[in-house]
């Protein structure tokens, strides 16, 4: 299973779905994550359906929270929606071929450390109520640890607390 993850910054641009579609064969991704595509609604789910996917699921762009989308082929994953906030899309994965069940969560976590205190608590919760591998993934915007940023000023070191 190949599963990507790209903050792509906007998703309203005209290129964006024959570059989707070139990268989805290149790399035969299975489930692929857009984060930040600053579009909703109509317009939102025309552009899904020119990316080459049967399924999507989104948290629409809402302030500057700019959304989360989550899309994948039927034939090969029964993806179910469990649950989201502004910050993440949760997720069961079942996988056709072996019918192996996982989590997933896709983050676009929000820019002010503050703001992302929700999140943690999201991500608490779900750790606390499952026991099915789970892979959480996406923007968080923050680092780990000093050594994840190159150049630039250096991240918060409270917001990295």
């Amino acid at each position: 299973m190949i599963i990507v993850s790209w903050n792509c910054r906007g998703a309203g641009r005209r290129a964006l779905p024959l570059t989707i579609k070139d990268i989805v064969h290149k790399y035969c991704i299975d489930i692929l994550c857009l984060l930040e595509p600053c579009i909703s609604s109509t317009k939102a789910d025309k552009v899904c359906r020119k990316l080459g996917f049967s399924h999507w699921i989104r948290v629409e762009s809402t302030g500057f929270s700019w959304g989360i989308w989550l899309l994948w082929n039927q034939e090969s994953f029964d993806i179910t929606y469990l649950t989201s906030t502004t910050q993440l899309l949760h997720c069961q994965v079942k996988d056709h071929q072996s019918n192996a069940l996982s989590l997933l969560t896709v983050v676009y976590g929000e820019t002010n450390s503050t703001s992302r205190v929700p999140l943690w608590r999201s991500l608490r919760l779900i750790a606390s109520h499952s026991n099915l591998p789970w892979l959480v993934l996406g923007d968080f915007n923050i680092y780990l640890s000093l050594d994840d940023k190159l150049g630039g000023a250096d991240p918060s070191w409270a917001s990295m607390q």
